[in-house]
């Protein structure tokens, strides 16, 4: 009886498992520690896959076949010559290997004693000398932490500043640990994964895979252990993987052995296609990550013989591989590379049609939560790259979590060439925020609290009235916020209008009230805004909250433009110094986005849609804002390549179907960043109002409150 004992926790290890779970040879798999997704398919082991006296007695106990070691902290700290030495079959490098990933210095090494092309470097051990020598090189430049640092401990300084801050962190501040640092010089194009199975001058290839390493989308942010990834690689030919193999992999494994210390598990290349040619990046010593979750799942033969053989050191095996694609997206916790918030319910991940590997995830109080920064990864095997990005970005909408966000343009190398803009999702986002709220409003009930509750008065029967209320009474349900629809006839009184705002004023269980607009013109709507008290008014369109966001101290906001900002913040677009056109000038859009962008320190025009040479003035927008309710007002003619586009507008056409304020078809491929509508503002607008109930309803309880008191 074969059994399996597969150590690590995270999603290279579920696709493992999975692989493994498909295998004829294998009859039973173990995982220490697991996690909630490997569970379905390897009995967990509830042991660290740090303690590794621990892991050897469980093995020797558990009569182990063979271990299969995921992550590399281990691999470091030796539970290979460990297992060995007390005589168990083990797959993955000794600690002295483990080298080739562990000293970023000893891997330089080992490529320049293997004639391996890459950047030339030079190693620091003190902040002073280092400093010192970015201040003279040409910058960017690239810093290098000696040591693991889970895939983080990387920084492309683009300016002496940046430097210095990486600088201090490394060798000041041990953030990493105490290892010195390597600076390299700084090469240019896209990078790829080659991972081989190695067994001394064995040396068998993957099919090559990339990773986004770049926490947001046009690969901006910090690094981090990897955003998501897909394979092939339409941009690297056959014979870039030739080179790669004859001059890269296969040279490393042969000076490895020279060097007594062979490797005997998997050789991970990070890899550049440069100008001059392929060049190494970096070595790690194990199956990459979130690499591993796009190749495996291409693999039509059985695992166990490879890993078996280059335990013992047998000779290997061929494989054989399926030649579709594979795409996938990693779900990060809001935060993630830095602090973020754990024990987050997930919900949906039963209806994703995929494969979800798990990454970050743990059962608590009966439910699926959070437990770590890169959450899960969502994938799609497919018959092409195009059919896979297309099908995990739509089953990405049926997982569902308040904190997660994602990369929306994996895969963006594969389709060079074409312009694929960032839909800003306002469906997406509203339902997490709504989420988040239901989850508020649940906790609220569980101490015995009343529930939030909002007053929505519509006057008439006007069809788009009545579809916007709607709505809002639908969100409203969905997230446990109580709602009280009062519906006047077209033919009320102002009078009678005024008198029941007034009474909803009065009444302690209303905590907002929303008059529906536009109002009949026998109606001064300026008088039923000044009616509605301040502290209940979720649209924040009162005098006294409009004087509060331009004094900057507001504490309601205009629903829609704050669902502008929370977009532009969600999907981390930089405002600050940034031109931002606001076509548009009514109180409700138009003047509190522009105040808002103000805030952010971006320059703000406002304009509206008559204005004298509109063109010009929209071609110098980095973020452009269009409320102004003329369907496709702006066409290409007006944007700047590379623009942010927030579509407000809402117009219906004689055919029934909504239209935007922007022709998205025909702008769409030079934006970078563009709202759809519908789906776009309007979900946020929706969402925002739940917020801002939530908000009057926690002061009116406060006030209450303190009356007792």
């Amino acid at each position: 009886m074969k059994t399996i004992l597969v150590i690590g926790s995270g999603g290279r290890c579920h696709a493992i498992v999975d692989v493994l779970r498909k295998s004829p040879s294998v009859d039973k798999i173990y995982c220490a520690p697991g996690n909630p997704g490997i569970a379905r398919w390897a009995e967990p082991v509830p042991i660290k896959d740090t303690d590794i006296a621990a892991l050897r007695d469980w093995a020797i106990e558990h009569r182990i076949t063979l271990t299969i070691v995921g992550p590399e902290v281990p691999l470091s700290l030796g539970i290979v010559d460990e297992f060995r030495r007390v005589g168990l079959n083990i797959f993955g490098h000794t600690k002295s290997a483990t080298r080739i990933e562990s000293s970023k210095a000893f891997a330089k090494q080992i490529m320049q004693e293997a004639g391996v092309p890459t950047a030339a470097y030079r190693p620091f051990d003190n902040y002073d000398r280092a400093l010192e020598y970015v201040s003279t090189h040409p910058f960017p430049i690239v810093i290098k932490y000696d040591g693991l640092a889970a895939g983080k401990g990387v920084v492309i300084a683009n300016n002496l500043a940046e430097a210095r801050i990486a600088l201090q962190d490394m060798l000041c501040n041990n953030t990493f640990g105490t290892d010195k640092v390597i600076i390299e010089d700084y090469l240019q194009g896209p990078e790829f994964s080659l991972m081989c199975f190695v067994s001394g001058n064995q040396v068998v290839a993957m099919p090559l895979a990339q990773d986004h390493k770049r926490a947001f989308d046009n690969d901006r942010g910090p690094n981090t252990g990897g955003m998501g990834a897909y394979t092939p690689l339409p941009f690297i030919t056959e014979q870039d993987k030739q080179f790669a193999f004859e001059h890269i992999m296969q040279p490393v494994a042969d000076r490895m052995v020279e060097k007594g210390c062979p490797l005997s598990g998997v050789l991970y290349g990070g890899l550049m296609k440069t100008e001059d040619g392929i060049k190494v990046i970096e070595f790690n010593a194990r199956f990459g990550d979130p690499e591993t979750e796009v190749v495996l799942p291409l693999l039509e033969s059985d695992i166990y013989p490879m890993l078996f053989n280059v335990a013992v050191g047998e000779p290997l095996p061929r494989l054989q591989w399926s030649s579709k694609s594979v795409l996938g997206v990693v779900l990060a916790s809001a935060g993630y590379p830095g602090q973020y918030k754990k024990g987050v319910v997930i919900t949906g991940i039963e209806d994703y049609e995929g494969i979800v590997y798990h990454m970050g995830t743990k059962w608590d109080d009966g439910q699926l939560q959070t437990a770590g920064g890169r959450v899960m990864m969502a994938v799609a095997v497919a018959d092409s790259l195009e059919q896979a990005h297309s099908q995990v970005y739509q089953q990405l909408t049926k997982i569902h979590c308040a904190t997660l966000f994602f990369r929306k343009d994996i895969g963006h190398w594969a389709f060079e060439g074409e312009t694929h803009p960032v839909i800003l999702d306002g469906k997406g986002m509203a339902r997490q925020i709504r989420e988040n709220l239901r989850q508020q409003v649940e906790q609220l009930k569980e101490h015995g609290q009343r529930t939030p509750s909002l007053a929505v008065i519509l006057v008439g029967e006007d069809p788009a009235s009545q579809t916007y209320v709607n709505g809002k009474i639908r969100a409203c349900a969905a997230t446990g916020i109580q709602s009280r629809l009062i519906a006047l006839p077209k033919t009320v009184g102002e009078q009678e209008l005024l008198q029941q705002i007034d009474l909803l004023n009065k009444d302690d269980e209303v905590d907002g009230i929303l008059v529906q607009l536009p109002l009949p013109k026998h109606i001064n709507t300026e008088d039923v805004i000044h009616a509605i008290a301040p502290e209940k008014d979720v649209d924040a369109f009162h005098p006294a909250n409009v004087a509060q966001l331009w004094n900057g101290k507001a504490t309601l906001v205009p629903c829609t433009p704050k669902g502008i900002m929370y977009m532009l913040e969600h999907e981390h677009i930089n405002v600050d110094g940034k031109t931002a056109v606001v076509v548009g000038r009514s109180n409700i859009v138009g003047k509190p986005i522009a105040k808002l962008l103000l805030d952010k320190n971006a320059t703000v025009i406002i304009a509206h849609s008559h204005t004298r040479d509109l063109e010009l003035l929209t071609q110098r927008a980095d973020i452009l804002v269009v409320a102004v309710g003329r369907r496709h007002c702006i066409d290409r003619r007006h944007i700047k390549p590379g623009a942010v586009v927030i579509d407000v507008g809402i117009n219906r056409g004689d055919d029934g179907r909504i239209y935007g304020d922007v022709d998205f078809e025909d702008v769409k491929d030079i934006v970078s960043y563009i709202t759809p509508v519908p789906g776009g503002v309007g979900p946020m607008t929706i969402a925002m109002l739940l917020e801002n109930t939530l908000f009057c309803y926690n002061r009116n309880i406060n006030y209450i409150n303190g009356d007792k008191q």
